[in-house]
């Protein structure tokens, strides 16, 4: 009986504490605008999500919607054309920050249940100027929902500092940048960026080359054909899948890299402790560098690569699973493996892991 009086008191108190979590924002309003896009242009907003998509029309077309917490303090917010970076023509969302410098943002938490009704998070960073911290818990709670719309062969800049970005469909080449926020992009033809501070980074389907950048989450690459791919995270993972470039470049601090059915010509990954597994096709592949700290490196290169492997290891192993490649001898000790007529260059150097190549399937 006293368990059911402790469940009896406990649900009230989860109740409340629901309620004050959830504390919707009050009043909603629409902004919309319409740009040329000229040759270069930028949209630009402080915190909420950004969606960016493919219109039918000729003009660039931003529309936010606005959350806050009163009518008066949903009117501080506008949808301006500036002059922004290097004299961009730019539809930026213009916040008080003469007036208020702190605001809130009550994005959804990924920690569970509990994370979201006591933890909190928060961001500082520079918009249009001035400084200004974005939180979950405190400051104005204001902040704009943005859709824009992209004519067709455009080169834009789409700034979200603070809330996700997503991107689809869009033909031009095309930058997204974050602060701290996911950018998830699809269906996009052209040279794209994108870079956030602490975030995700993933893109599917894309034609054309691929940079993104990110200070301390994943880049997931999936489908991707066009000439170069870079990819650098400073604590992620890096994984490339079913993807044909010429050239890939990838890098993580931390993290693991992993190429899954590369059609690739050239690679270069280097990671300070994690490992590096690359599944290429060997007839194409021409150039290979492999590096890490303390992890290992891992090359499927297909049942007919030709290839000259030479190898830096501290304390690790180098073994090949090609029973017709033949060990390349330095002082009694095997520091790489040649076959065939050694189309493939291959320069790996572990710290403390080891090395292997085999033919996969």
């Amino acid at each position: 009986m006293r368990k059911i009086g402790h469940v009896r008191y406990l649900i009230p108190l989860l109740l409340i504490l629901v309620g004050m979590s959830a504390s919707p924002a009050d009043t909603t309003r629409t902004l919309r605008r319409e740009m040329p896009p000229g040759a270069r242009f930028a949209v630009e907003n402080l915190a909420g999500s950004m969606r960016v998509t493919a219109g039918s029309g000729s003009q660039v077309v931003v529309t936010a919607t606005v959350h806050a917490e009163t009518e008066e303090a949903a009117g501080l917010l506008s949808l301006e054309q500036v002059t922004g970076k290097e004299g961009v023509p730019t539809l930026r969302v213009v916040y008080p920050t003469s007036q208020h410098t702190r605001y809130r943002y009550p994005k959804r938490s990924d920690g569970g249940f509990l994370s979201g009704l006591f933890g909190s998070s928060s961001t500082t960073t520079e918009y249009a100027g001035d400084r200004v911290k974005i939180s979950s818990k405190e400051g104005l709670l204001l902040y704009a929902d943005v859709e824009v719309q992209v004519p067709g062969g455009a080169e834009g800049t789409f700034r979200n500092l603070v809330g996700d970005i997503t991107g689809g469909g869009v033909e031009g080449n095309s930058s997204f940048e974050a602060a701290s926020a996911n950018v998830t992009l699809e269906g996009l033809r052209g040279k794209v960026a994108a870079a956030t501070g602490s975030g995700d980074v993933n893109a599917s389907s894309m034609e054309g080359g691929f940079k993104g950048a990110t200070g301390s989450g994943n880049i997931t690459l999936v489908e991707l054909e066009g000439d170069s791919v870079s990819c650098s995270t400073g604590s992620g993972n890096v994984r490339i899948e079913s993807s044909k470039a010429q050239s890939v470049e990838a890098s993580t601090g931390s993290g693991n890299i992993k190429v899954v059915g590369g059609d690739l010509e050239e690679f270069s990954g280097s990671t300070g402790s994690g490992n590096v597994d690359v599944e290429a096709d060997g007839g194409r592949i021409a150039s290979l560098e492999a590096a890490t700290g303390s992890g290992n490196v891992l090359l499927r290169l297909g049942p007919d690569a030709s290839f000259e492997a030479m190898t830096e290891t501290g304390s690790g192993d180098v073994v090949s699973r090609y029973d017709d490649a033949e060990p390349i001898m330095k002082n009694r000790e095997v520091i790489g493996y040649r076959r065939g007529g050694s189309r493939s260059r291959i320069k790996v150097s572990t710290g403390s892991g080891n090395v292997v190549l085999e033919p996969g399937t």
